[in-house]
């Protein structure tokens, strides 16, 4: 097979405003007050691709498995010396079960086949549609008019670099399907390595006298290896003269992204969060021994290790009788021995205090199946989770912090007071009460292993339980088939995660929490055929 194909964009926007319209139900430019407050914006974009592809495969008596694939793309966002991309692939594979030698087994073992690709695809998924050009923005001049208008101007974008083409995806794997006992039983599994090269991320950090922010480039490479598994089985016998039929399944996947290069040879926090030899999704933080139990335990502590660094709100802004760590306050555990709490040099060699404590990126992500039916009854239930991830709380994640938050907040969870410390309830999980703890730069809200949530979860996400009449009932109201049945959303969530308020999913998306978690559904329904 072979082929080409040809995309073209041209999108053009127009945007135009005015205010103070003298009517409230008609929506007219014409009902403004003539020559004021008038807005008027606009722009356009455009962008090509070209591509031509072949393929080509070969299978003989199904047991020897080939295909070859070819791309080469050209896309208008590169510069014309680096539009082009050439993206071959091959797939084996050798299904063994298909040989004589197996036909003694094949009861057993029913399938035996193994898998092996290498491929790459190019990726030109950027935001510009002309990021290697620089470009002249009109922008306002703040504050100035001359004839009474504001003083426009144009402006030039820092330069570009002119070497920018595809991101490539190289992606190797090895994967081996089984199948036993009359393929009752299934087992698919894939180990696999993804290499990311030349991706688009800023460049070299330049001097200051440079004037401008560094351009972007294909500078950054990126290894993930992970595996996935799929596990099936299924069968069917007869329970008191009735066929019972039920199915299981299984599946599980991981994988984790390392940077294989990147230019941050210091590993510097401060030039940039990312260094050669991170693992994508790494939370640095501190460690946290406990809460102080007396004020002259605290006390004891603050002249012995300096924790202005980490406790802002407690040692610079507190004034009178909050001033000082007192009981109840977190200790910060001195790591590295300086007698100071903070992050040494800021790079990843030297980072004081800090080590890494989690990791935000989901792993060990998992899903299974359970299904049967019998005598006209069917049950079918759904399960998926994350069996590790973390998330640090944002400081507006009130849901989490409540009064540490903001302490005007409307919203306090029900349990909160039971959570914080006090003389009465010594073994709590939150501190003492001190406004806007996690926020800025005050003591909870630097990253520490004690306030981290473990946001892995299993959860029921759907139950259905059904009910088919038999024929002979259904026959004499003139319907085929009659089945009523219960089906429920989101049933059941079982998780680490120390708030009743926080969706562990939803933290995903906002770790402010500020979206709506997953609601509980129930449904009662009739499926009728005629």
């Amino acid at each position: 097979m072979a082929g080409f194909n040809y995309e073209q964009n041209h999108y053009k926007h127009h945007y135009a405003t005015k205010l103070n319209i003298q009517s409230d139900e008609l929506n007219d430019f014409n009902l403004g007050e003539k020559g004021k407050d008038v807005t008027v914006q606009g722009g356009q974009s455009k962008w090509a691709l070209l591509g031509y592809f072949g393929r080509i495969g070969y299978d003989y008596a199904g047991k020897y498995l080939a295909e070859f694939n070819i791309r080469w793309d050209a896309s208008s966002r590169f510069p014309k010396d680096h539009r082009a991309g050439l993206f071959p692939s091959f797939a084996v594979g050798y299904r063994m079960s298909e040989e004589s030698f197996f036909d003694p087994i094949r009861k057993v073992f029913s399938n035996f086949k193994i898998r092996l690709s290498t491929g790459s695809l190019g990726n030109q998924a950027i935001s510009d549609c002309y990021p290697y050009i620089q470009k002249l923005n009109m922008q306002g001049l703040g504050g100035y008019l001359m004839n009474g208008e504001p003083v426009t101007y144009a402006a030039v974008s820092a330069p570009p670099s002119g070497k920018l083409t595809w991101e490539t995806v190289i992606h190797h794997n090895l994967g081996l399907d089984l199948g036993f006992f009359d393929n009752r039983l299934n087992l698919s599994a894939d180990l696999f390595i993804r290499d990311t090269k030349d991706m688009l991320v800023p460049g070299k950090m330049l001097p200051g006298v440079y004037g401008a922010t560094p351009p972007k480039e294909n500078a950054a490479d990126l290894r993930t290896k992970g595996f996935e598994l799929a596990v099936s089985w299924y069968d069917q016998f007869n329970l008191g003269n009735k066929p019972f039929s039920y199915n299981l399944s299984f599946g599980l996947s991981d994988s984790k992204s390392v940077i294989t290069k990147f230019d941050n040879p210091m590993k510097e926090f401060a030039k940039s969060s990312y260094y050669e030899g991170m693992t994508i999704g790494e939370i640095w933080g501190y460690k946290i021994d406990g809460l102080f139990q007396t004020d002259e335990e605290a006390a004891a502590y603050a002249k012995a290790v300096d924790n202005s660094y980490v406790c802002e709100n407690i040692f610079v802004t507190a004034v009178g009788d909050y001033k000082g760590l007192q009981a109840g306050d977190p200790r910060y555990v001195d790591i590295d021995g300086s007698g100071r709490i903070d992050d040494g040099e800021k790079t990843a060699d030297n980072r004081g205090d800090m080590v890494i404590i989690g990791n935000k990126e989901p792993r060990y992500l998992y899903n299974a199946n359970i299904g049967l039916s019998w005598n006209g009854i069917d049950i079918s239930a759904f399960f998926q989770g994350v069996g590790r991830q973390h998330r640090y709380p944002d400081g507006n994640n009130m849901m989490f912090w409540g009064g540490f938050a903001r302490p005007y907040s409307s919203f306090v969870p029900a349990n909160f007071l039971d959570n914080v410390w006090s003389e009465e309830n010594p073994d709590a999980y939150l501190p003492k009460i001190r406004g806007y703890a996690a926020q800025g730069n005050r003591s909870l809200a630097h990253k520490n292993d004690r306030y981290l949530q473990n946001i892995a979860y299993c959860r029921l996400k759907n139950l259905t339980v059904g009910y088919t009449l038999p024929t002979e009932w259904t026959s004499k109201i003139k319907l085929d088939r009659l089945r009523v049945y219960f089906s429920g959303d989101n049933l059941f969530t079982w998780t680490k995660l120390k708030s009743d308020y926080i969706d562990p999913e939803q933290i995903t998306v906002n770790s402010d929490a500020r979206t709506y978690p997953f609601s509980k559904v129930f449904s009662f329904g009739l499926d009728i055929t005629f």
